[in-house]
């Protein structure tokens, strides 16, 4: 979806969240809900300044968040760094695809869609893709 309107829907983010309780709840009983909240809550509190600085967009941090609901606190400080450190390889993919085959004028913006290396690094931390 962000890949194709720009933007992640708010019904899909609900609905990740309420997805990611339910695991929660299912693993974990009430204890669940506390890291729940714990862990939707740290992406909003360590990329706020990010979003001040239109780096990320709010919907990066809700999907953030989402994956958080599903991930246990230690995966998401490993998520958060992975997607920064995809996105930095995407970006430069990009930038040199761009600079070979139109040409790179310098003043020149290029946007990402940061939901992609969100997915890129959620694989990495919990299926270990790419990690020797």
């Amino acid at each position: 979806m962000d890949t194709k309107s720009g933007t992640i829907s708010n019904r899909l983010i609900i609905s990740g969240l309420i997805w990611g309780l339910a695991f929660r709840l299912m693993e974990e009983g009430s204890a669940g809900a506390v890291h729940f909240l714990v862990n939707i809550s740290i992406p909003v509190i360590l990329l706020f300044l990010l979003f001040q600085l239109r780096v990320l967009g709010a919907g990066d941090i809700k999907l953030f968040s989402v994956a958080g609901g599903f991930l246990t606190t230690t995966q998401l400080f490993y998520l958060i760094p992975t997607a920064f450190a995809a996105a930095a390889v995407i970006g430069g993919v990009k930038l040199v695809y761009i600079a070979l085959t139109v040409g790179y004028a310098y003043g020149t913006r290029t946007l990402m869609h940061f939901s992609t290396a969100i997915f890129i690094g959620y694989l990495i931390v919990v299926w270990g893709w790419g990690i020797a």
